[in-house]
């Protein structure tokens, strides 16, 4: 199924126009572009968002800091209480004494008077109500406000202050409006006995102390909208927006309120307090959107300018790919480009200007091309007629050496007569066999008919040797190989002698081919006459145009490791062909190594 739409997706995008993929590239590349430039946009406003949720937090921390302080301030006052001397002197006798008596009504008296007096310091500091509960359940009260008085030393606040072994503990309950108490034992000192004489418990007025100091706070110039939760129970809301916010993680998030938008930052202070403030957002974030809407207007401006400039560059290259089809057109159907006025695309230097430049003198080329292909058809059919007017040549020749050769024989010339027979079986293998690869038999046949004539001319000064084994005759070689390699020895080696010079032929199978080798007792030669040769150090003169006219055949036929090599050793030359052993099957079978 992939592999069906990919087939799919590539037949298409073959029969679309390429003014079409142009287009369609520029929009990929564009769009990128564009995302990058949405996304980016927001990093500004990030870092805004961030810088406002620290000036936030170092106002609510200010904030928050402000009341701890005037709740480090009632703990202070309760400490002054847990150690007031007369406080203490007069608990220890209550409990120590029976009810009832003398001592214990005295000191009872001297405790609420204390309690009293203990009541005007809790006044100024957003108390509510003061009230201590002995040991025996003896309750001392003081109210501030118009609370109904009542025992909030509830057992249970009892015992969640004596877990805390005369440490001040403050107690929050949620309630409507939630109600906020500091808690503490008080216990003898004399003797530091440490038993427990009573129990201090302080209600404070946690809203008129939060809108005390939210006044404060606008007086600076930074008005709060503020919730405080204690877990989750909310302390105090400054209003029904940021009531409906809860408690969560500390950090900013944006929320949508009354249809307007609100930056929520929550801060958990020191004390395990959070703080939640709303910001209002709606202005900035309208600020945002509308310059989010500006960016994409002008971005989709630069974008369309851009594929109109795009289009109009594509169409200026598109005309020129127009006027190179309509050439292609007429050259397809005429076979040439008529054109008698200089080509517009002469000077220009661009890929187009070369396309033209190329495709006109492609044409030129090939109008070129077949008219020298007719020129040749021309002279093929003449040559065909001069071929068929020379077959009769050489059946003439061999006519001719046939009556020779029988002259010789009726006139007892038996040298004359093997000297024709040679020459005209040589004239034949090499004028009626058209083969560029022959057995070394074929071609050692050749060498026999020219030694033939050469020991005829110069008798027993030449001697020649063939040491060619039977399965090595099936070796393929290049054609004439053998005769012009002997032809060399008996002219620069027998002519250059007045011994009696021996020319030896023979082949052998070798580990990685085979090799057919000429040599000669003759004066010798160097070595490294084939290097020579090539390097031009040596100018290619007979015996040189040989054997590199030889060492270049086998090369082409059979590859670069192939070919002639000379060594001279002991008062020898020996001129070797090294070939790969490919052998030829009787009956045209197939070779093998």
């Amino acid at each position: 199924m992939e592999k069906s739409k990919t087939c799919l997706m590539r037949r298409l995008l073959n029969q679309m126009k390429v003014k079409t993929r142009f287009f369609l590239i520029f929009m990929l590349a564009m769009l990128p572009i564009l995302l990058c430039v949405l996304t980016t946009l927001r990093i500004p406003y990030a870092t805004y968002d961030r810088r406002l949720y620290d000036n936030s937090v170092q106002t609510i921390t200010l904030f928050a800091d402000r009341i701890q302080s005037e709740l480090n301030e009632i703990e202070g006052l309760s400490y002054r209480v847990l150690s007031d001397n007369v406080l203490q002197k007069n608990l220890s006798v209550m409990r120590k004494t029976p009810i009832g008596t003398t001592d214990w009504i005295d000191a009872k008296d001297e405790v609420a008077d204390r309690v009293a007096n203990f009541a005007l310091w809790f006044t100024s500091s957003s108390g509510v109500s003061i009230q201590l509960k002995t040991a025996g359940g003896t309750l001392f009260s003081q109210f501030f406000r118009s609370y109904h008085p009542s025992d909030e030393l509830t057992p249970g606040r009892l015992s969640y202050a004596a877990g805390h072994q005369g440490r001040s503990v403050w107690l929050s309950e949620g309630s409507d409006p939630a109600r906020l108490f500091l808690l503490r034992e008080i216990r003898e000192i004399e003797g530091l006995s440490l038993q427990t004489l009573a129990t201090l418990l302080v209600e404070m007025d946690l809203s008129g102390l939060v809108e005390k100091q939210r006044g404060e706070m606008a007086d600076m110039g930074s008005p709060l909208s503020c919730a405080i939760y204690d877990g989750s129970v909310c302390l105090y809301a400054s209003d029904d927006d940021v009531r409906a916010t809860a408690a969560g993680e500390d950090g900013y998030e944006y929320e949508r309120l009354n249809g307007g938008s609100r930056l929520c930052v929550r801060y958990t202070a020191g004390n395990g307090w959070q703080y939640v403030t709303l910001i209002d957002y709606t202005q900035i974030d309208q600020a945002v959107n509308a310059a989010a809407d500006r960016v994409l207007i002008i971005d989709l401006l630069v974008m369309a300018a851009a594929l109109a400039l795009a289009m109009v560059l594509i169409q200026s290259v598109l005309k020129h790919l127009a006027a190179l089809l309509k050439k292609f057109d007429a050259f397809a159907l005429h076979g040439y480009v008529e054109s008698n006025e200089p080509s517009a695309y002469a000077q220009r230097g661009d890929e187009i200007g070369q396309l033209h430049r190329h495709f006109d003198k492609m044409t030129r080329d090939y109008h070129q091309m077949m008219q020298r292909s007719w020129e040749q058809q021309h002279l093929l059919q003449e040559a065909q007629m001069q071929q068929l007017r020379a077959q009769v040549r050489p059946h003439f020749l061999y006519n001719t050496l046939e009556a020779i050769y029988c002259l010789a024989q009726q006139a007892g010339e038996s040298r004359i007569a093997t000297m024709t027979d040679a020459l005209g079986k040589m004239l034949r293998a090499s004028l009626n066999d058209k083969r560029d690869v022959v057995t070394v038999g074929e071609d050692l046949q050749v060498a026999r008919e020219y030694l033939r004539i050469q020991q005829i001319r110069y008798g027993e000064h030449l001697r020649a040797e063939v040491d060619v084994p039977d399965e090595m005759t099936a070796l393929k070689i290049p054609a004439m190989t053998i005769q012009p390699l002997v032809e060399n020895a008996v002219h620069y080696a027998l002519e250059e002698m007045l011994d009696v010079c021996v020319i030896r032929i023979a082949a052998r199978a070798l580990p990685d081919g085979a090799e057919v080798t000429v040599e000669d007792n003759g004066p010798g030669m160097d070595e490294d006459i084939l290097s020579k040769l090539e390097n031009g150090e040596i100018k290619p003169e007979g015996l040189g145009i040989g054997l590199r006219n030889i060492d270049r055949r086998v090369r082409y036929t059979f590859g670069e490791r192939y070919g002639v090599r000379v060594r001279c050793r002991e008062g020898k030359t020996c001129v070797s062909v090294f070939l790969p052993d490919i052998r030829a099957l009787p009956q045209g079978g197939d070779d093998h190594v």
